[in-house]
């Protein structure tokens, strides 16, 4: 069966797109300060080897309002907003992205679809108790008066809900509805019972809106229908997932029936059945659709049955999830979104033009939300660069191999300009002069200077008074416990520290926390990884006593008490010491109140110090120092350093996290009501404790720590490996503690001395 060619639809809308993308403003806000630019879009080139490539330009129109619902039809845009009781109708001059006509429906709840046939008229569909209702808008802007619509056979349907509307060439309505149906089936005995399931079915209707048939589709057996829609020949059909991946179904409307489905190739990855869930905004195109997969945008060709990426949407500061609306016309792509969580719609218009910024690269593992997120955001608001990510993982999904390939690319010269270091064991490669020293570049910044970081922390993640990687926020590792027990000390010695616990007439197990074995020599090995490896000089020492105590400890502990809830287990004095993080102020509160409200910071065992770590929050990034723009790669570093704060864990410059603390501190209601707005909450079956507005004690209680922060906590995978497969022997008895030290000290020497070879 040939599959004929598309029209434009999404998620039930179909919109004719006639006209060019035209000027368009975006504005930006960034720290509190707004800018405007005004760009126009650029036009598709045929280039030529000495003009290079053509790749996708993007132009952004704000439009002024946060739409529910929105479309584009002949050189119209139309937004519909929900306020008032009532729906807002607003229709925007493409060129000028500018309101021509307002327009209200009184006492709608909400539309539930809107489509647009081929010469330019509106239809919205309005699912409202009093019954289905029609509201046609004609190219002129006139509202008609709003036709009811019947839906036959549903009188008995449950759970009826619209899902969209399309119109055909002929003027032909499609009403998408989903509902649930009765239906007689015979059980086990030969007897008939009634049983209920889902269906999605869809209405035909001539112009005057009589019903000429209906055809369904049944949602059972792992069946699911993704998206209705009509093709640019009249053709209406639906794209259904099953267990066996996803097929399309027409509707023969001569015939008023289904025709036969035709699978879709599941060689394109998209269409597995295991993966057919993720995909977003499935919008026909001439001979296919395109579709957004984490977000990323494809589209599927009938002809050749594969599924071709166009471009990645992080790169143009898209994200799938804020679409409203998505269609292509030719080789240019219009969307209408709305950008971030409070922001107002946009009209984006993607084009193929000649490239207008210089792109850099962004080499990760596995990339974070966080980064991902701020990639999207300075590729939208940067007027010279524009980074791509680099992911090393790749679909097989093995993290420890995509980290040796990108550690690989870094010490061959191949690696991206950006790199982004957790998770693989850059120290070792920093000392080699592969990593460019980020002070170099803030000192030369007035807008990011060293000054502007939070010090200690900055000071404790430094080689040799350089700093070779940095994220936008961090957390607090450290130990704490009643008071009287941890005596106003900071910072003890493994010594030092089983003396107090045998003075409370307790062992290390009365320490919470810890997972037993391996992790806890995982936990102290991150924490303290600097105290055995001198990373300049390519050495390391996990012969000395230091580390041997670390192995003890970890033998020691095992993780086992008394069982319950742990605030009832501290309340016993069960466990009188706790360690992990601190990521907030209400963390503190919250174990301040665990502990009875006289609660002392201890720390880890160290040599010196506090014992008091942090770690960066989400993903480190760094800049490859061998490659031509490294100014370029700063310009990255210094806005995720600036803007990728995302309000999890404390802020890594100091303005900012000076105004986590006052927000802390801040009294909150929640909306319309007296009652205090909860900023933290812990229950463990045994308590319920609520973090409300801190107190100025406790706030500087916090800034406190974070002054008193010495040693990093980071992750050594490679090395970390090679100690924990040691350690196995000596934790079940097979070896004792001198051997199994030697052993790690020998394999990791190797490891060190082979890589700076």
């Amino acid at each position: 069966m040939k599959i004929s060619r598309r029209g434009i639809a999404v998620a039930g809308i179909l919109a004719c797109i006639i006209a060019g993308c035209g000027k368009t403003e975006k504005q930006e806000t960034h720290a509190g300060q707004k800018t405007v630019e005004t760009a126009k879009a650029v036009e598709s080139q045929s280039g030529s080897a000495g003009e290079g490539a053509l790749s996708w330009q993007a132009s952004y129109g704000l439009l002024e309002e946060r739409y529910d619902l929105a479309l584009t039809a002949e050189d119209m845009i139309y937004g519909c907003l929900f306020e008032d009781g009532g729906v807002r109708i607003d229709r925007l001059k493409k060129e000028e992205i500018s309101a021509a006509k307002t327009d209200r429906l009184p006492e709608v709840s909400g539309l539930s679809g809107a489509a647009a046939d081929s010469g330019g008229n509106v239809y919205l569909l309005e699912d409202a108790e009093k019954g289905t209702r029609l509201w046609k808008m004609t190219p002129d802007g006139a509202l008609m008066d709003d036709v009811g619509m019947e839906l036959e056979d549903s009188e008995e349907a449950d759970d009826l809900s619209l899902k969209g509307i399309a119109v055909d060439q002929r003027g032909y309505l499609y009403v998408w509805c989903e509902m649930m149906v009765p239906e007689m089936m015979k059980t086990e005995g030969g007897s008939e019972a009634e049983v209920w399931h889902f269906v999605d079915r869809v209405y035909v209707k001539d112009e005057q809106l009589n019903s000429l048939f209906y055809r369904q589709i049944d949602d059972v057996g792992g069946v699911q229908v993704l998206n209705f829609q009509i093709g640019t020949d009249g053709t209406p059909f639906f794209i259904v997932k099953d267990r066996e991946g996803v097929y399309i179904q027409e509707i023969d409307v001569a015939g008023e029936t289904l025709m036969e489905e035709v699978r879709l190739n599941k060689a394109a990855d998209s269409f597995e059945a295991d993966r057919a869930d993720s995909l977003e905004h499935l919008t026909s195109t001439d001979n296919g659709f395109l579709y957004c997969q984490d977000n990323e945008l494809f589209e599927f060709c009938f002809d050749t049955q594969k599924a071709e990426k166009i471009l990645s949407l992080t790169t143009y500061g898209i994200f799938s999830s804020d679409i409203l609306y998505l269609a292509k016309q030719g080789d240019r792509i219009e969307i209408i979104d709305n950008h971030g969580e409070d922001g107002d719609s946009e009209f984006i218009c993607l084009a193929l033009g000649a490239e207008q910024k210089k792109t850099l690269t962004l080499g990760t593992v596995m990339t974070d939300q966080n980064l991902n997120q701020t990639v999207a955001e300075f590729n939208r608001y940067s007027r010279e660069y524009r980074v791509e990510i680099v992911e090393y993982m790749g679909e097989e999904g093995d993290y420890e191999d995509g980290a040796e390939r990108l550690k690989l690319d870094i010490i061959t010269g191949n690696a991206p300009d950006v790199l982004s270091v957790s998770g693989i064991d850059y120290r070792m490669l920093s000392e080699k002069g592969l990593l460019a020293d980020l002070y170099d570049f803030m000192r030369n910044d007035t807008e990011c200077t060293e000054d502007m970081l939070v010090r200690p922390v900055a000071g404790a993640c430094e080689d040799e008074g350089r700093l070779y990687s940095v994220a936008p926020g961090f957390l607090l590792h450290s130990m704490w416990g009643y008071g009287d027990v941890t005596g106003g000390q900071s910072g003890v010695s493994f010594l030092e520290l089983s003396r107090i616990l045998e003075s409370c007439g307790k062992d290390v197990n009365a320490i919470a926390g810890f997972s037993g074995d391996e992790p806890v020599l995982t936990r102290l090995c991150a924490l303290f990884m600097d105290e055995f490896v001198d990373w300049e000089a390519g050495t390391c020492d996990f012969t000395g006593e230091y580390f041997k105590q670390i192995l003890s400890f970890a033998k020691e502990y095992t993780g086992i008490g008394a069982g319950g809830p742990l605030s009832e287990r501290i309340r016993k004095r069960e466990v009188v010491l706790s360690v992990g993080l601190i990521s907030g102020v209400e963390d503190y509160q919250i174990q301040k109140e665990l502990y009875g409200g006289d609660i002392g910071f201890i720390g880890y065992p160290v040599t010196e110090g506090t014992g008091t770590a942090a770690g960066f929050l989400g993903s480190a990034v760094g800049i490859n120092a061998k490659k031509e723009d490294p100014a370029g790669a700063w310009e990255f570093v210094k806005y995720y350093l600036l803007h990728g704060y995302d309000g999890q864990g404390f802020p890594m410059m100091q303005e900012q996290f000076d105004r986590v603390l006052e927000e802390a501190m801040k009294e909150e209601t929640v909306p319309d009501g007296e009652e205090p707005f909860h900023k933290g909450y812990y229950n463990d079956g045994g308590v319920s404790i609520f973090a409300n507005a801190a107190t100025r004690e406790e706030a500087d209680a916090v800034a406190g720590l974070v002054e008193r922060v010495e040693v990093r906590y980071e992750m050594h995978p490679v090395i970390q490996n090679i100690i924990n497969e040691e350690a196995e022997a000596y934790f079940a008895g097979q070896a004792d503690l001198e051997r199994t030290a030697e052993k790690i000290q020998n394999r990791v020497g190797l490891l060190l001395q082979e890589t700076m070879e």
